[in-house]
Parts: structure tokens; C-alpha cells; sequence
């Protein structure tokens, strides 16, 4: 019965220990990210620049790293449409939909684990908007999942409701020391934020392209 007992109180231990030690790498991957925020409001705040996008918050600055990103990225990350996607990149972008079709309710994506708006605030830019960003700690990793994005994106609405409008992905730049793929798209890199990411603008069309940073189609007018 000892024995017994024993085992027990090992097996609960073990338990509890993978608990905490998944807890322990969530509340890990948010505070490198929120200390990357609050390098980007420093950055947004000692910043001269005229060219620098502007926002309701320091958030806009997202913009900096994207602006700053590899030739290449840029030229993926281009004008290309629906119409200009491969078969399979269509296919993807439908998966992605429906995997994320549920999330449309924002009290579903919290209790899913998107109940960290990270950056704070509606990001917006001279080239468009990316309004509000819900991130989900515990997906963010070196993996690249299309139907896991570890942040989706919400306009606000005139009702003050929110309304699904993208994803975005990202995967550190001390996880990955090449920019990773998804559906044959290079992520960019996103120095600020110490991120590689990757926008599917899956639930708003935008005439900038499927994969572009900013969406002129979204607005922050009714930010709260």
C-alpha cells in the first residue's frame, strides 16, 4: 500500500512539474515579447523621422522592422492578389479560413488562447492598417503551423466590436537564423520586434496584396 501511495505522489509530481514548466516557458515567451514592446515605443519615441509611420500607438513603428526587410521578402510580399496565387497557396488560404473561421468571436479566441494584445493598441501607417493583434504565448516557437498563426488580427468596429480580419505569424530571430516559408513565401524580418513574421490577410481583401504588411482596406478610425 506504501508502494502504492508512493507511485501516487511521484505521478502527481511529475504532473504538476510539466504544468509548471509549461507555464513557466508561456509566461517566458511573453516577456521577451512584451520587453521587445517596450523596446519599440523607446525606439518610437527617441525617433526623429519624418518617414516613420504614424498610429494610435507605438505600435505603428511594426512598421520600421517590415520597411527594413531583405530585397527579396519585399518582392514576395508584393502586389499579388488572389488572382496572382498559385493553386495551392488558394487552397492554403482556404484552410486557413476555415481553421480560423470560429475565431470571429473574440470571446473564442481568448478562451483558445489569443487574450494577449500584443503590440498594445490599433497599428496603423501612411500605407494602411493592421489594427489590433491578440497573440496566443504558447504557439509562439520556431515552428511555422498554417493553421496555428500565433496572432490574429481585429478592426474595430463603429459598434465598438471587433471584426476578424487577418493572421500573422512569427517566429523569433534567435529561433530561426534563416527567414522561415510558409505556402512559398519568405517570411520578413522584423528587427524591432526580433521577429521573423508573415501577414495572411485572409478575411479582408487587400489591394496591397494577400501577404503585404499593411492593409489600406482597414482603419483604426474607431480604435478604442
Amino acid at each position: 500500500m506504501h508502494e502504492n501511495q508512493d507511485t501516487a505522489r511521484m505521478t502527481n509530481g511529475m504532473l504538476v512539474s510539466g504544468t509548471v514548466a509549461r507555464a513557466s516557458a508561456s509566461r517566458a515567451a511573453i516577456r521577451v515579447l512584451l520587453a521587445t514592446a517596450i523596446s519599440i515605443t523607446t525606439l518610437a519615441a527617441c525617433s526623429d523621422s519624418t518617414e516613420a509611420p504614424t498610429g494610435t500607438t507605438a505600435t505603428a513603428s511594426l512598421a520600421a522592422g517590415r520597411a527594413s526587410s531583405a530585397p527579396s521578402a519585399h518582392d514576395a510580399h508584393g502586389k499579388r492578389g488572389l488572382g496572382d496565387l498559385t493553386p495551392a497557396q488558394k487552397q492554403a488560404i482556404a484552410q486557413v479560413r476555415n481553421a480560423t473561421a470560429r475565431f470571429h468571436d473574440i470571446k473564442v479566441a481568448e478562451a483558445a488562447g489569443y487574450e494577449v494584445q500584443y503590440p498594445e493598441g490599433c497599428a496603423e501607417s501612411p500605407e494602411g492598417a493592421q489594427a489590433y493583434h491578440y497573440l496566443n504565448p504558447g504557439l509562439v516557437d520556431d515552428k511555422v503551423e498554417l493553421l496555428r498563426p500565433e496572432l490574429l488580427m481585429y478592426e474595430p468596429k463603429p459598434d465598438g466590436t471587433l471584426q476578424l480580419i487577418g493572421v500573422d505569424y512569427v517566429v523569433p530571430l534567435g529561433m530561426s537564423a534563416d527567414a522561415p516559408t510558409l505556402i512559398g513565401v519568405p517570411f520578413m524580418e522584423n528587427a524591432p520586434l526580433d521577429v521573423w513574421a508573415l501577414h495572411i490577410w485572409a478575411w479582408r481583401p487587400n489591394p496591397s496584396g494577400m501577404f503585404a504588411a499593411w492593409n489600406p482596406k482597414v482603419s483604426c478610425q474607431h480604435a478604442f
